[in-house]
């Protein structure tokens, strides 16, 4: 996949054909189609942002704000093509996702999704990590929604998650969000998860083809290391700092180590690029403080402290620095703009 925020064109096919079943025409999936296929990189690949963008409208469009986890919920895996036959051949829930997220760059890039293990609980947690993207609910949702589904492969319909957490606000009533996701729902968390018990990782997924497993997952981790590495180094700094902030150490020291390098060698290859580490930093951050500051839920606090600032003047200072206003100030904007 080359550099930049892409997906797999495929991708697409499963919300078309959850509108289909809904009994939207043609026409109008053609007309929601008409970004994707413009901002296609090549016949395999489409723009993350241009993805992202036509679920929202074909959510829009639907008319039900939970129109990403219902297509999640019915989208065909097969669709993504060896990477989602693999994925259906794993042995068992926890080989399956443990694949979907040392794979996940082959068939998306800029996005992170990890499984952890918690006692007795388990959680699958995604996010795109590109701060420009957004909104993203109905992606967050889909994404959500497949997890949800490859794991009542194993289980049955009786399945439902112990609890689901989003990034964003709610967008559809608590009735409807009970009724499709059937568990304890939250908002305005720091990334997209799903939460379950952790004996059902241990399940046979049905249809698995344990051989087939064994013998394509590793060269699709191997794919997408390789893609990784292939990424300009600020991307990837960017992705890392998005990936810690508010979660860990995110100064330059602590990305430089997990990117593999010494601080001096990962200034001097910035300076290659023309940019510094204070610069992605403060990038990134301030992208995610537009973010934050549109979500009502939470204070200027809460946001510097998710931000990593040390402190709510820190915060307010950089954020004035950068965009002429103090953090109160854009916000009263965005609500005289609403």
């Amino acid at each position: 996949m080359p550099q930049g925020a892409l997906i797999l064109a495929s991708s697409l096919a499963g919300p078309c054909a959850f509108l289909e079943k809904a009994c939207i025409g043609p026409s109008e999936i053609e007309d929601l189609l008409e970004a994707p296929r413009r901002a296609a990189s090549d016949q395999h690949t489409v723009s993350l942002a241009v993805f992202v963008s036509f679920l929202q409208n074909a959510a829009a469009y639907y008319g039900d704000g939970l129109f990403g986890w219902m297509a999640g919920r019915q989208f065909d895996l097969n669709l993504l093509g060896d990477f989602g036959r693999t994925v259906l051949a794993a042995p068992n829930v926890r080989e399956a996702i443990r694949l979907f997220c040392d794979a996940f760059d082959v068939i998306q890039s800029d996005s992170v999704m990890s499984l952890d293990v918690h006692g007795d609980e388990a959680v699958v947690s995604y996010r795109i990590l590109n701060p420009s993207i957004w909104p993203r609910d109905q992606d967050a949702e889909f994404t959500l929604g497949i997890i949800s589904a490859l794991i009542e492969r194993a289980t049955g319909p009786s399945w439902r998650p112990i609890s689901v957490v989003t990034e964003h606000m709610p967008h559809a009533s608590e009735d409807s969000y009970g009724r499709q996701m059937r568990c304890a729902l939250s908002h305005c968390a720091s990334e997209n998860a799903i939460r379950f018990p952790a004996r059902v990782l241990c399940l046979r997924i049905a249809g698995s083809d344990s051989p087939m497993f064994r013998d394509d997952a590793a060269g699709l981790v191997q794919t997408a290391r390789d893609r990784q590495r292939a990424l300009s180094l600020s991307v990837r700094v960017r992705n890392e700092i998005a990936r810690r902030i508010g979660n860990g150490p995110c100064g330059e020291t602590a990305v430089a180590r997990a990117l593999g390098l010494s601080e001096r060698s990962l200034r001097r290859h910035l300076g290659q690029e023309d940019v510094s580490y204070s610069d992605i930093l403060d990038a990134c951050r301030h992208d995610m403080a537009r973010i934050f500051l549109a979500l009502p839920a939470m204070t200027i606090d809460e946001i510097a402290l998710r931000l990593s600032y040390s402190d709510r003047s820190a915060f307010e200072r950089s954020f004035r620095r950068c965009v002429g206003a103090t953090p109160s100030q854009f916000r009263l904007s965005l609500d005289s703009d609403g």
